[in-house]
């Protein structure tokens, strides 16, 4: 690193080499190119000014100690690790602190070599969409049986292998930046709004999946919480969470004002959570039959 510039903290920290890759309203990740035993390899390197006194407020009002954006993704990632779900691999990190208030911090991150998830979902036949669907639910529905609460996004997974029996065998999860750092206890109410949430925002990016996508999805998130066949009243109301959820979302936020018609007519969700016509409501009974 140091024939790059790079040795001490403080180059990490305000080093402006490489292409700048995060989006505006993000923190700051640029890459980073270095030479490995012969090889070069491409690193992405996070860089995390002061901690803001919103955050630290916020966790005194929780009774909890502040926790930095550098400390919180460390401790997902092992998380992640610990129950075997394939994460991005940090190399370096760093922070300084005074007072117990992170003043900043930098992680390099190793890249994952492989496609974009929503690369390859956009690029797929319907056939391959639908196995990328069921890994995706099978990813999903092991983290929050585990117990883990951390959004994945689409564009927060990179598929490094087509072999796609498994997502352990195709997947793998970046950018850890929010979540809980600690298993907790996930009720059908907390999976549906976070799935409906998921859905709503993939939109954006993977575009507007068919009904039956959507049906592989729930299938294969409800069988990796093993409740497809033993509680069939659990994935009935998880469907009627993750509707409620989602026309509330379409609903209050402007953002996705341009998603309501498309999500009325595709999957029978409308405004405020009601189903207005018997063909809409046909859509959402056709989910919850097949979950059954």
């Amino acid at each position: 690193m140091a024939n790059i510039g790079i040795s001490r903290f403080k180059d990490f920290t305000k080093y402006s080499e490489g292409i700048l890759v995060s989006r505006p309203s993000k923190r700051q990740v640029r890459t980073v190119y270095l030479d490995v035993a012969g090889h070069r390899k491409k690193y992405y390197l996070k860089q995390a000014g002061p901690q803001p006194v919103r955050e630290i407020l916020k966790a005194w009002r929780r009774y909890q100690r502040p926790c930095s954006e550098v400390a919180r993704e460390l401790l997902i990632i092992q998380l992640f690790r610990d129950h075997g779900i394939p994460v991005m691999n940090p190399v370096a990190w760093g922070e300084r602190k005074g007072f117990g208030w992170s003043m900043g911090g930098f992680m390099l991150v190793e890249e994952v070599v492989g496609r974009e998830f929503v690369e390859v979902y956009r690029l797929a036949l319907p056939h391959i969409r639908r196995r990328l669907m069921w890994v995706y639910g099978e990813l999903l529905g092991t983290l929050h049986q585990t117990g883990i609460d951390s959004k994945v996004h689409p564009r927060d997974l990179i598929c490094i292998s087509e072999d796609y029996g498994s997502f352990r065998t195709c997947l793998v999860v970046i950018d850890r930046e929010r979540g809980q750092t600690h298993l907790v206890d996930l009720s059908v109410q907390d999976r549906g709004k976070r799935l409906a949430e998921i859905w709503v925002k993939g939109s954006f990016t993977l575009g507007r999946a068919s009904l039956r996508e959507l049906f592989v999805f729930l299938s294969s998130y409800c069988a990796a919480c093993d409740m497809k066949r033993a509680r069939r009243v659990w994935c009935r109301d998880l469907v009627h969470r993750i509707m409620a959820r989602a026309a509330k979302i379409l609903d209050q936020d402007r953002r996705f004002s341009a998603l309501r018609l498309d999500f009325k007519e595709k999957y029978g969700v409308c405004q405020k959570g009601r189903v207005i016509d018997g063909k809409g409501k046909e859509k959402i009974t056709s989910l919850e039959e097949n979950l059954r």
